[in-house]
C-alpha cells in the first residue's frame, strides 16, 4: 500500500462512526461503552458481536474482526478503493488521494467501451442463434442435454453466415473498428487490410467475470474444423490466467456447499450445471494457475477444491503439474478426482448420470498423494529410491518456503518408506548432482578445474551420507584386487542394478571395474584420481588410503559373492517395505491393484528365503 492511501485509511478509520455504519445492518444494544449485536456474518440467536471504542469489531462466535473498511468489503462485496470511496463519499470524508488520474480515467473510459461492445456482440449472438439458422445449432445443444431453459440461461448463440457479420453490425453501432480488434471480435485480413470476424462456424458460449460481464467468447465449430473450440485471445479485458468460467453463476453455491469443483473446459462446467452441479467452475485449460485459485478463495473463501480434469493422457499431467500451483495457495485444500479410460466429465456424466459422478467426487484424493502415487504406481519397488531422486527431489527443490518443504518430505516418506534423512540429504545435494559425461581436466590460474565431455566446468560432487558396511566391503575389495580376481562384467552389472551409491562412489566403482577389464591394477592406475577434486579425493581416501590388509581374503571371489547376496538381500528386504506402503496407498486410490501388490510380496519374500538359505551356505 503506498503512503497516500495508508494516509487516507487511516483517516477514514478515525472518523468513521462504526456503530453506526454497522447499525444499518443490525440492531445494536448499547451497555455503558459496550456495544453488542448479533453477528451480521452468522446466524446466532444471542449477541456475541462486539464493536468496541477502538474502532474495531469481533465475533466471539465466528471470529470475525475487522474495521468500518472490512466490515463494507465483506458486506456490501467491495473491493479496497471501493470501500474506501464508499465510506469517504457516504461521511463527507475529504480524500484526494482517491482520485483518479487522467490516464487512469482514460483507460477505465477504454474498457468501458470495450465492456459495451462485448455485450453488443453476445445479444448480437443470441438473436442469430434465435433465427432459422440457429435450429441446427440448437438441435446439437439438446442432444448433448441441454434443456430450452438453459441453453437461454446460460447464453448460447452464433455466429452470422457471413465472415464480416459481427464487424458490420458493430460498425453500424458506431464501435471502432480497431476496438473490434482489440477486444479479440476481429482480426486484419492479409490480402484486402480489412477486419473480418475472429469467430466463424461456431456456436458461441460467453464467458464472463465475475460482475457477469461479457469479457470474452468460447466458440464450438459447426463444422468439420481440427479447433474444436477457439477462445477470444487475450486483451485488455480477458486474460484466460486470471479467470475462471462461470465463477460468476457459481460463487453463491461454492460458498453454501463450501466446497468448489475445477473442470477443464467451459462446456464441462455447464453440463455439470445442468445436472444439478452449481458449484462448478472450469480453468479454460489444462494449465491451472494461482491467480485462479487466488480469485476463487478471494471471491468465496472457499477451503475445499477439488479437480475434476479429463481422464486422458493431457488431463491426468495437468492434475500433477498443479501441484506447484496449489503449493502458492495455503489457504485452500485441493483434491483431485479420478476419471479413467480417456472419459471427460460431461461424456462420465451422461453415461454415468448425477449419482456416477457424485461417487468419484466423493473418492476424490489428496492432490499430493495422487501426484506421488501416479509416478511409483506400476514400477518395480526397487527402482523407488531412484524415482525419490530423480523426480521428487528436483520438484521438492523449487518449494522454497522449509515448512511446505518439510511437509512434502513427510507425506513422500510415508508412501514411499524412503526416510526423511535421506531425502533431507539429496536436497542438500541436489544442486551438485554431476552432469553426464565427467572426464577432463585443466588449469586455470593456477586452480584444478573439473571439466565434462563437452568442455563445460562440472561441478564436485560431494557425499550426503557415510558408505554403508556393504558398501564400503565391496568397494575395498574391488579396488585392491589383483587381475583376475574379480569377472568386470558381472561386477560392472551388480553395481548399476543393485548397490545404490551416491553419485562420487558410484562414478569411482566404474573406473575400478573399466581398470580391472583393461587388465590393470587399480592400486596401481591411482593417476584416475586426477579426475576429482581435492575435497572428493579426500573422501575417496575412506578406501584408497586404506591398507590392503583391510580387505585381505583367501578368496576374492566368493567374498564378493557374499557381499553381493547381503547387498541384495537388503534390497529386497527395503523393496518388501515399500510394497506393503503401496498396498495401503492403493487400497484407497486403487483398490484393484491390491492383489498384484501383494501377489508381489509373496514371490520377494521367497526370494529373500532363498538368499537367505545362500547365505547360510557360504
Amino acid at each position: 500500500m503506498t503512503a497516500s492511501l495508508d494516509d487516507v485509511k487511516q483517516r477514514i478509520k478515525l472518523r468513521v462512526p462504526i456503530d453506526q455504519l454497522i447499525g444499518e445492518t443490525v440492531t445494536l444494544v448499547r451497555r455503558g461503552a459496550s456495544i453488542t449485536a448479533c453477528c451480521p456474518f452468522h446466524a446466532e440467536k444471542s449477541p456475541s458481536f462486539h464493536i468496541y471504542p477502538d474502532n474495531h469489531y469481533y465475533c466471539f462466535g465466528c471470529k470475525e474482526t475487522g474495521d468500518a473498511i472490512t466490515f463494507v468489503r465483506k458486506t456490501r462485496e467491495m473491493s479496497f478503493i471501493e470501500s474506501l470511496k464508499f465510506l469517504a463519499s457516504k461521511y463527507g470524508i475529504e480524500a484526494p488521494e482517491l482520485e483518479e488520474s487522467e490516464s487512469l480515467k482514460r483507460r477505465r473510459g477504454e474498457q468501458a467501451a470495450l465492456s459495451q461492445m462485448m455485450a453488443a456482440a453476445q445479444d448480437f449472438f443470441k438473436t442469430e442463434f434465435k433465427s432459422p439458422r440457429g435450429a441446427e445449432a440448437k438441435a446439437y445443444l439438446q442432444s448433448r442435454g441441454f434443456t430450452d431453459e438453459n441453453i437461454d440461461k446460460f447464453g448460447f448463440g452464433l455466429t452470422p453466415t457471413e465472415g464480416f457479420g459481427l464487424v458490420k453490425h458493430l460498425r453500424g453501432l458506431g464501435f471502432r473498428e480497431d476496438d473490434m480488434i482489440r477486444a479479440s471480435l476481429a482480426v486484419l485480413s492479409t490480402k484486402s487490410g480489412r477486419p473480418y470476424d475472429f469467430f466463424r462456424e461456431r456456436i458461441m458460449i460467453p464467458i464472463r467475470d465475475v460482475q457477469g460481464r461479457v469479457i470474452a467468447f468460447g466458440g464450438r465449430t459447426t463444422v468439420n474444423d481440427p479447433a474444436k473450440y477457439k477462445n477470444s485471445g487475450s486483451t485488455p479485458l480477458f486474460d484466460k490466467s486470471g479467470v475462471l468460467f462461470g465463477l460468476d453463476h457459481a460463487r453463491e453455491a461454492v460458498k453454501d456447499k463450501r466446497q468448489a469443483l475445477i473442470v477443464e473446459g467451459y462446456m464441462d462446467a455447464l453440463c455439470l450445471w445442468q445436472e444439478g452441479f452449481h458449484y462448478v467452475v472450469a480453468s479454460m485449460g489444462t494449465a491451472l494457475t494461482v491467480r485462479q485459485l487466488k480469485l476463487l478463495y478471494q471471491q468465496t473463501k472457499v477451503s475445499d477444491v477439488i479437480i475434476l480434469f479429463d481422464g486422458d493422457a493431457p488431463g491426468q499431467k495437468a492434475t500433477l503439474d498443479a501441484i506447484d500451483v496449489v503449493l502458492e495457495v495455503p489457504d485452500l485444500r485441493v483434491k483431485a478426482a479420478k476419471l479413467v479410460g480417456g472419459e471427460d466429465p460431461d461424456t462420465f456424466v451422461r453415461k454415468q448420470g448425477a449419482e456416477g459422478l457424485e461417487r468419484i467426487i466423493q473418492n476424490s484424493v489428496d492432490l499430493i498423494d495422487v501426484a506421488i502415487g501416479s509416478k511409483l504406481r506400476g514400477i518395480s519397488p526397487a527402482a523407488i529410491p531412484t524415482v525419490v531422486t530423480k523426480d521428487f527431489v528436483p520438484w521438492l527443490s523449487r518449494v522454497t518456503d522449509p515448512i511446505k518443504r518439510g511437509y512434502l518430505v513427510n507425506r513422500i516418506f510415508g508412501l514411499t518408506g524412503v526416510p526423511v534423512d535421506a531425502i533431507n540429504r539429496q536436497l542438500r545435494s541436489f544442486h551438485l548432482t554431476p552432469s553426464p559425461g565427467m572426464h577432463l581436466m585443466r588449469r586455470l590460474d593456477g586452480a584444478a578445474v573439473r571439466e565434462s565431455a563437452d568442455g563445460e566446468e562440472r561441478p564436485k560432487v560431494l557425499p550426503t551420507r557415510d558408505l554403508a558396511p556393504i558398501e564400503k566391503g565391496f568397494l575395498g575389495n574391488i579396488y585392491f584386487a589383483q587381475p583376475g580376481e574379480i569377472d568386470p562384467g558381472t561386477t560392472g552389472a551388480f553395481i548399476s542394478k543393485e548397490l545404490m551409491l551416491e553419485p562420487l562412489w558410484d562414478q569411482f566403482a566404474k573406473q575400478v571395474v573399466q581398470c580391472h577389464a583393461e587388465g590393470g591394477v587399480p592400486t596401481e592406475k591411482a593417476e584416475f584420481l586426477a579426475y576429482y577434486s581435492s575435497e572428493e579425493v579426500k573422501i575417496l581416501a575412506a578406501i584408497t588410503e586404506l591398507s590392503p590388509d583391510s580387505f585381505a581374503t583367501d578368496n576374492r571371489k566368493k567374498t564378493l559373492e557374499r557381499l553381493v547376496v547381503e547387498q541384495k538381500r537388503s534390497n529386497i528386504q527395503q523393496s518388501i517395505a515399500l510394497l506393503k506402503r503401496q498396498v495401503q496407498l492403493a487400497s484407497s486410490q486403487s483398490p484393484e491393484e491390491v492383489p498384484g501388490f501383494l501377489a508381489e510380496v509373496m514371490a520377494l519374500t521367497q526370494s529373500l528365503s532363498a538368499l537367505d538359505r545362500s547365505l547360510s551356505d557360504r
